[in-house]
């Protein structure tokens, strides 16, 4: 790795700039506490290559931290940050298959960042070498990843899953806490609290999954129904199609001569041409068409989970035969407060915003949905 010694700054360092580099130190010094900790999950080989990885890694900041002109940057009292934390977590739960995706991914962040700065040095092309060695382990942990192999796989359906999971169970937790907080506002003692939550739950949670399986079900059928019209054609009329086939491989970039010996050569053989051109044309991949009864299940049981958070404590109230009055409504919400905050920090790992964010604007959405519910519910003229 180049390093500046002593550190000559092209860019001038401004405050902002100070402040700029201190957040790529701590990006970097995250980057190497979460691969030190994956290495830890790791067999030897494995953990060989993270662990290079994490050193990599503190160089780099190393870099940065030269060129702030502070050899005494306390790097070694950096607090990892929410973010890595739950990643290691999810790692540790699920297996580092589940992660490399989002690892690849930040490591292209990186190159992003450093590709356009001029004291970056060699940083960039080290970026690039680790999210290539993160391809080559994805098979390892896994996850479909190497180059050749795609993006999709074990780690890929397994995110897909968890994010599904996840937008279930914020679902089920604000539309049923939503509902049952407008019932407790017209009659907060009647068992029409208790009937309200637990039909909110049911009718929810088959209403997502009739939904999901018919929504999947039909993409399901469309989808093959193009891939049987493009078989048709290959058979039907395979100079035609090998013809298109150059030209798309034209459109991205390959020299005409190039693109003809590929098509030419794909099209000795029909079922090599049939779903060359199912992925380059209709840019689908035959093996991840959807399961729709995977998608009802999945969506019953995340939804029915959220769902269950605010009416448990309704249930427990009455199977003890206590008066149900507004502790339980209050028990209901706090544990779905912290259910809502736990899910927004998982969330935030999908959509990459920070952490607590996730988690605040999770909460206050389900809140505010509740304490509508309940305001209306509670200037309602009736009396149950």
């Amino acid at each position: 790795m180049t390093t500046l010694d002593p550190p000559q700054a092209q860019v001038p360092l401004t405050e902002e700039r100070r402040e700029r580099l201190r957040e790529m130190i701590a990006d970097e010094l995250d980057a190497a506490w979460l691969y030190d900790r994956l290495a830890g999950m790791s067999q030897p080989p494995q953990a060989q290559v993270l662990s290079r990885m994490s050193e990599s890694e503190l160089q780099h900041a190393t870099h940065w931290v030269r060129l702030l002109g502070d050899e005494r940057f306390p790097t070694e009292l950096h607090r990892p940050s929410l973010r890595v934390r739950l990643m290691a977590f999810q790692a540790r739960i699920w297996g580092l298959g589940f992660v490399i995706s989002q690892l690849r991914r930040e490591e292209l962040v990186d190159i992003q960042k450093y590709v356009s700065d001029p004291d970056s040095g060699d940083l960039a092309e080290e970026e690039r070498e680790h999210r290539a060695t993160l391809a080559e382990l994805a098979p390892q942990f896994g996850a479909v990843g190497a180059v050749g192999e795609g993006h999709a796989g074990v780690g890929a359906d397994g995110a897909s899953t968890f994010r599904a999971a996840l937008f279930g169970l914020n679902d089920g937790i604000v539309s049923n806490l939503a509902l049952i907080a407008g019932v407790a506002g017209v009659a907060i003692g009647s068992e029409a609290v208790l009937v309200a939550g637990i039909g909110g739950w049911l009718a929810g949670a088959f209403s997502m999954a009739a939904g999901e399986y018919i929504s999947v079900r039909g993409q399901s059928e469309v989808l093959h129904r193009q891939i049987a019209m493009e078989r048709d054609e290959v058979l039907l009329d395979p100079e035609e199609e090998k013809q298109e086939l150059v030209a798309i491989y034209t459109a991205k970039g390959l020299s005409q001569g190039l693109a003809e010996q590929v098509a030419e050569e794909l099209s000795a053989n029909p079922e090599s041409l049939i779903d060359t051109m199912v992925r380059e044309e209709l840019g689908l991949d035959p093996e991840h068409l959807g399961d729709p009864w995977k998608a009802a299940i999945s969506s019953f049981g995340a939804f029915s989970v959220g769902a269950l958070i605010p009416l448990i404590p309704f249930l427990v109230w009455h199977a003890s035969g206590w008066t149900v009055d507004y502790w339980a409504l209050i028990t209901g919400v706090v544990a779905s407060v912290v259910t809502l905050a736990v899910a927004g920090l998982f969330t935030s790992l999908v959509t990459s915003r920070n952490p607590l964010y996730a988690a605040a604007r999770s909460v206050f959405v389900g809140m505010l949905a509740a304490g509508v519910t309940f305001g209306v519910g509670s200037l309602l003229p009736f009396d149950l």
